[in-house]
């Protein structure tokens, strides 16, 4: 129905290399560079982030709406749909992992998972040539003593939730030697108040505490890359988040780690593309999670935009990409699982392959000459490139669906396979 022919893809290429040449780019190296840098998925959205533990009717932290039938429900459907998302995905791929979907032979409680209780994940991403990052899930656990774990007033509470920490390090090392590759181990806690804290020193230093123990091993970073993952409210957290943007920064700068910042975790008109020059001199290393948040962090599945464009374009600029590690980080349970991962990971690929193609070097010849006329024309002029030909070109040599043509695809795998999970 949606199916393109590859000789006007082939010829409408043509036209578009050579209108980026005229600019000075070289869209084949362009694609070049494109392939080699990762995106990670996040396995939360095939399952709602419910993992596989059964511990009975336990609140989540995580807010997830909708009920479209088809969620995996065991680690080989899940990773079954993956396969399938990154068959119609050009981008390089690597998958993130919580500790939630751990797989023991034998039941285990979540301060006991060891890298054997994720055995088949491993495998299946050194078959695959698939990185791997992974996240100690602090949510969703009867040891979530009033909504804290690492900032518990409870010494048993924060003790059980250091193991985890402690552990998923632990997990990450094994995971990075397996790959060949670093995984990204990253922390975020959803511990916070409703209303007005009356020591919020207290909580801090708590969980200051609480990470020192968690980073008194050593790992060498060939393996394992921690980062902090910071946020500025959350539902029942609305005045008071522990683990707040800038409590991360300070500590990472002064211990030697680095931060995840995710996109919806900021106030609405915040920027994390003008962040990152901020942040990336004082850090030991950045991840994004990128989502977005509509109005607050909603979690909605990625698609192009402004905000997303700007910030692959900050990356270009910065000669970020290859440094900062980027991650997918939403969920929705409205539409196709699957299909909402192909759309994010499509529309990051969209945004990540025309930064690359941007002519960055004219804007940054006219800006240095005070020449901000031409600088405010060229900028204009660069959002009406060619950038589709370019894409639909970096489809058919990455062996992909072009255009529409994998939403056939993804219909008849919804019907032959999800529509017979229960």
């Amino acid at each position: 129905m949606y199916k393109m022919d590859r000789e006007k893809i082939s010829k409408a290429y043509d036209l578009a290399k050579s209108v980026y040449s005229a600019y000075g780019i070289d869209t084949d190296a362009a694609i070049q560079k494109f392939v080699a840098i990762p995106i990670s998925l996040h396995c939360w959205q095939g399952d709602d982030v419910n993992g596989f533990e059964d511990l009975g009717n336990i609140r989540s932290e995580n807010v997830v709406t909708g009920n479209y039938p088809g969620a995996a429900r065991n680690g080989n459907e899940l990773r079954l749909d993956i396969d399938t998302a990154f068959c119609m995905s050009p981008c390089k791929h690597r998958v993130n992992l919580h500790s939630i979907y751990a797989e023991p032979n034998n039941k285990k409680q979540r301060d006991e998972y060891t890298a054997e209780d994720f055995e088949k994940w491993i495998s299946w991403a050194v078959g695959n040539g698939y990185g791997l990052d992974f996240n100690p899930t602090f949510f969703k656990h009867p040891m979530m003593a009033g909504g804290f774990s690492l900032s518990s007033r409870d010494k048993e509470v924060r003790d059980f939730w250091v193991k985890v920490g402690k552990n998923s390090r632990a997990i990450a090392e094994a995971m990075g030697k397996a790959t060949g590759t670093p995984c990204w181990n990253n922390i975020w806690i959803p511990d916070g108040l409703k209303d007005q804290p009356a020591n919020r020193k207290l909580y801090r230093k708590l969980l200051s505490d609480s990470l020192d123990r968690i980073f008194e091993d050593k790992y060498d970073d060939q393996y394992v890359v921690d980062v902090l993952e910071g946020k500025l409210f959350g539902i029942g957290t609305e005045c008071f988040t522990v683990g707040s943007h800038e409590f991360y920064l300070g500590y990472a700068a002064a211990h030697g780690v680095g931060v995840t910042m995710d996109t919806g975790h900021y106030h609405p008109t915040e920027s994390v593309a003008d962040k990152l020059t901020s942040v990336i001199p004082s850090v030991r290393s950045v991840m994004l999670h990128i989502s977005r948040g509509v109005r607050w962090d909603s979690d909605h599945v990625l698609i192009q935009s402004d905000e997303l464009s700007g910030l692959m374009t900050e990356l270009k600029r910065g000669n970020y990409f290859g440094n900062v590690a980027l991650g997918l980080d939403y969920f929705d349970a409205q539409i196709n699982r699957v299909a909402a991962w192909i759309i994010g990971l499509r529309a990051a690929g969209k945004a990540m392959l025309a930064a690359l193609c941007e002519p960055s070097h004219l804007l940054e010849e006219a800006e240095e000459n005070d020449d901000f006329t031409t600088r405010l024309a060229l900028l204009e002029e660069f959002k009406n490139l060619p950038i589709n030909p370019v894409w639909d070109m970096l489809c058919v040599r990455r062996g992909v669906p072009v255009g529409a043509e994998w939403i056939e695809l993804l219909k008849d795998y919804e019907q032959k396979i999800q529509s017979n999970r229960n």
